[in-house]
């Protein structure tokens, strides 16, 4: 394809103009293979070296964009021309005045100067071109080091990126600062050349480059510094902000300074800069502060987190300096700003609470007061609504951060003294004639004290009892109701060691219930607060599990399924504090209504098989079995010792399930066999070997199951039985069992790989769930019968499936499942087991030879190819270390095998022929990387070779370059 310049405009235009969106579609794909093209170099420099009118703005922008794109993806095209084309960048920086056009070709050049390693003396030689206009040298310089950060714009190995960056950064370093100590001449000399703006940006990105204690010794710069703070907020809001910026960063270099005299100089300009700026005593509205707060809130936060260890130590010199930041977090509307001071309050705290400090977390504890008082301010929802549902959700995550800060108060001024400030304020609130027309003035400190309750010792006794005795007799409002019960909710350890107590918080609880009037969020709350209550109280309550269960079924009729769900996750724990001879009958006032209950749902479901409604509640009730068996576990450790007590009523669900399941046809239904099967999984995990009387009809039925439907999820439930009875070092296994178990898997996958054969392979990913849950099953297959699965004629059918899927299936979850099933095949084809198990010190012969000629000989190719077509097109960026692992791995056993690395070489060319678009010098790079590290079983430099390989591919081949954002 040929491109000319008024195509490209015209695709430029297109792309803004109301064309329809398929015109814009095919102008942005034209514009893209624009970019990609060797013509664009040539074409770019015509662009950018023609007249400047107002109608060339947008295209010379979009041709500078584009050389930095060439520059980052496309070197190699010139074919040693380099020279040739950095004189004629440094030529079009000099030309060009436009601010967008210039810092894009400043960070082509500075893209060049890293790879273009044959240049000599780069910068010495971009700073003797540009010396004549400062202004663009200070915008290059200021770019420079931003660009040497991430070595993903480049295709140089990490060691050559390493070399050029010490080459370009640290040894010009000294020549840059004394350039921009000249730049305070120009500044003096009131020319227009450039800005304190412009200087203060490029001090910005270097400050990190140059010792700071150096720095901090440059007169000039540092007075420049906190000259324009002290007179640029209102007349140059710009270099007030760059000031800003800038001693952040130096205040930042600051944390491994050892020399006090130096943060002492610094920390006293702070404190005068805040006197001027911010005088706090002389201050009525601090909203007219606003820009000056935000600036400062940034630079005494900075200080505060690198001196923290200093601020700990000495209280009596840099209290100051914390009474500042409380006041800037306190006093400020802006939430986004306080929102800076929390990471300081967390830091503050976890050096205040070590036992040495113990003197001077009593000196800081009279401002930690003050900031609960202020963070509860800050907590109150506004007298008028929100302006829209965006400003409210904003708030209340700002209220869940402040919780954090809230914790660190209560870790350093102790739980009594932290609770007495939320109690002082409801003890108020509660004072004034109709509290609750003021809901927001008792709601904001019950938040509080739920937030605090992690860091609330259990053994407090001074505040919670009087506190909880006044919540349970507030008047109702359902805002302080909600709150309230929440925070009940939060306490419940404290209130396991207070059983005198619990009665009165559980009626609260209880009537929340009846006084919620079909309020969701407080049925939501009650039964959040009612789990909880069970869970850590369940000791104290096993003698009231009749009324709990009664209770349940009073409130079942009126509240929401994730609600009731919860409070049978906490009937389940108290149920599990019963006595042997009770824990059965207990169960069984649940379980025997909720069957009941569960037959007529799927009698209503037969009448219509196809109402969502009826599958819904059929789930439903499976699922508050499912809950009930959350904390149920058996009475003894091994059958020998009795028999379990729960055993009958496990017997029964499932016989009841089974029926459903079978007879009524429900076995065809997903969503029902879906639920019922995560019940199963939960009673073997729960059970193991307790519940093998239901073993043999399970596993029938799970085999029929599968046959039938081809459900995934029986392969899902089936791995539980194989992790449970496959493990005989951890339970009793008799042999015949574990051979039945075995027998059951391999029908399991045989069916699998028979109905996958039947399936239309370009079609894979719509069947994504199935084949993970084949591959959750073969991982504990691999664990649980390494013996048998890997000498059986199943080892390579399934790594076939594996490899065929791999690269098929777009879903996350699935394919990341695939990839570390053939990393658990190989990782046995090692002499030392990939597991610890007490029968294998070493894997046998026979186990790693068939792995190695099956699978790494037989398949090794293939997965080499498989896994990089991945790694550059459906893999996300999250499993490319898994997948990597996994081809290193298989390089690594590949070597092993044969002594030498050549077969590996011959997978890595086969798998770059079948990408395509891979250059020479990559190829070669790749090659000479693995072949020289593999023998040495260097394996780091190979992982770190394939992945430079790939981040080089998409770079180069995948990633979309269009209007790609650059510094």
């Amino acid at each position: 394809m040929s491109f000319r310049i008024e195509e490209v405009q015209r695709a430029l235009e297109c792309i803004s103009s109301s064309a329809t969106q398929e015109n814009k579609n095919q102008a942005l794909q034209y514009l893209e293979q624009f970019q990609k093209s060797p013509e664009a170099w040539t074409i770019c420099n015509h662009i950018l070296t023609a007249d400047v009118d107002q109608s060339m703005i947008q295209l010379q922008v979009f041709a500078s964009q584009t050389l930095r794109n060439k520059v980052t993806y496309d070197l190699s095209q010139l074919h040693g021309n380099l020279a040739e084309f950095k004189q004629t960048l440094l030529k079009l920086i000099s030309l060009h005045s436009q601010k967008l056009i210039v810092t894009q070709l400043s960070v082509t050049l500075a893209r060049l100067a890293i790879q273009y390693v044959e240049w000599r003396n780069p910068i010495g030689e971009i700073i003797t071109v540009l010396n004549s206009q400062p202004g663009k040298l200070l915008e290059f310089l200021k770019i420079l080091p931003e660009e040497t950060l991430d070595i993903k714009s480049t295709p140089l190995t990490e060691d050559e990126f390493k070399s050029r960056v010490h080459e370009l950064i640290d040894q010009i370093a000294k020549d840059v600062l004394n350039f921009l100590i000249s730049s305070i001449g120009i500044l003096k000399s009131n020319s227009n050349e450039i800005t304190v703006t412009q200087v203060l940006n490029c001090l910005n990105t270097w400050s990190y480059e140059f010792p700071i204690e150096e720095l901090l010794t440059v007169n000039p710069l540092v007075s420049l510094i906190f000259q324009v703070l002290n007179e640029a907020q209102e007349e140059d809001s710009d270099a007030f902000d760059a000031a800003v910026e800038c001693l952040c960063v130096i205040l930042k270099e600051t944390r491994d300074v050892e020399n006090e005299n130096l943060i002492s100089a610094l920390y006293h300009e702070l404190l005068t800069l805040q006197a001027k700026l911010l005088p706090l005593d002389q201050i009525s509205d601090f909203d007219e502060y606003y820009d000056i707060m935000d600036g400062l809130t940034r630079l005494f936060v900075e200080a505060g987190e690198a001196w923290c260890v200093f601020i700990a130590k000495s209280p009596q010199v840099f209290k100051p300096l914390v009474t500042v930041l409380l006041l800037l977090t306190c006093r400020n509307s802006d939430l986004d700003i306080v929102k800076y001071t929390f990471p300081f309050w967390f830091n503050l705290k976890q050096m205040l609470v070590l036992p040495r400090f113990k003197e001077q977390r009593l000196a800081y504890q009279d401002i930690f007061v003050d900031l609960i008082n202020g963070v509860i301010a800050h907590l109150k929802y506004p007298a008028n609504n929100f302006s829209n549902k965006e400003e409210e959700d904003k708030f209340k995550e700002f209220r869940y951060d402040m919780g954090g800060v809230l914790k660190d108060c209560t870790a350093v001024v102790g739980s009594s003294k932290a609770l007495n400030e939320p109690f002082t304020q409801i003890t108020k609130a509660m004072t004034i004639p109709n509290p609750m027309e003021q809901w927001q003035n008792l709601e904001a400190p019950l938040f509080s004290l739920r937030t605090m309750a992690q860091e609330v010792s259990t053994s407090e006794n001074v505040v919670l009892p009087q506190l909880f005795q006044m919540l349970c007799n507030m008047p109702e409002h359902p805002k302080i109701r909600y709150a309230t019960t929440l925070v009940f909710g939060r306490y419940t350890e404290w209130a396991a060691k207070h059983p005198q107590f619990l009665e009165m918080e559980l009626n609260y609880i209880f009537n929340g219930f009846q006084f919620a009037n079909g309020d969701l969020s407080i049925l939501t709350a009650s039964s959040h607060a009612l789990m909880y209550f069970c869970q850590d109280c369940s000791a104290l309550l096993s003698d009231y599990v009749d009324q709990l269960v009664n209770f349940y079924w009073k409130i079942e009729p009126m509240v929401d399924t994730e609600s009731l769900f919860e409070v049978c996750q906490g009937l389940s724990a108290v149920i599990n504090q019963q006595p042997i001879e009770r824990i059965g009958p207990s169960l069984e006032l649940f379980i025997k209504p909720q069957l009941s209950n569960l037959v007529e749902s799927v009698a209503m479901w037969k009448s219509s098989p196809s109402s969502k409604d009826f599958i819904r509640q059929v789930c439903d009730k499976i699922d508050m079995i499912f809950a009930v068996f959350e904390e149920l576990k058996p009475r003894y450790e091994f059958p020998n010792q009795g028999e379990e007590p729960l055993e009958p009523y496990i017997s029964t669900i499932w016989d009841t399930m089974h029926k459903i399941l079978v007879d009524e046809g429900a076995s065809s239904c997903e969503p029902i066999v879906e639920i019922a099967m995560k019940w199963l999984r939960k009673v073997f995990f729960n059970f193991h070997i307790f519940a093998k009387p239901i073993l043999p009809s399970v596993a029938n039925y799970l085999v029929q199951g599968y046959s039938t439907t081809g459900f995934g999820v029986y392969l899902w439930c089936s791995g539980a039985i194989i992790s449970v009875f496959g493990d005989d070092e951890s339970y009793s296994i008799e042999s015949e069992v574990k051979d039945a178990v075995w027998q059951f898997t391999c029908s399991q996958c045989v069916t699998f790989m028979r109905n996958f054969e039947k399936v239309d392979h370009s079609k894979l990913d719509e069947i994504y769930d199935s084949i993970q849950d084949f591959f959750i099953m073969i991982t504990d297959v691999i664990m649980f019968y390494p013996d048998r699965f890997i000498v059986s004629e199943l080892l390579e059918p399934v790594f076939d499936v594996g490899l065929r899927c791999v690269c098929q299936v777009k879903n996350y979850d699935c394919y990341i499942t695939i990839v570390r099933a053939l990393d658990d095949i190989l990782s046995w084809g090692f002499e030392t087991p990939p597991i610890s198990t007490v029968a294998i010190d070493d894997v046998p012969i026979e186990w790693r030879q068939c792995v190695i000629t099956k699978v790494v000989q037989g398949k090794g190719s293939e997965l080499v190819v498989s896994l990089l077509m991945g790694l550059v097109s459906n893999f996300s960026s999250d499993a490319h270390p898994d997948v990597i692992g996994c081809i290193v791995k298989c390089l690594n056993l590949a070597t092993q095998a044969t002594g030498d690395a050549t077969v590996c070489m011959e997978w890595l060319s086969h798998g770059m022929d079948t990408l395509g678009k891979v250059t020479d010098q990559e190829r070669a790079k790749l090659m000479t990387t693995v072949g020289n590290a593999l023998p040495q079983r260097d394996l780091r430099r190979v992982r770190n070779g394939i992945k430079d390989f790939v981040s080089w591919y998409l770079r180069k081949n995948v990633s979309p370059r269009l209007y790609k954002s650059a510094p």
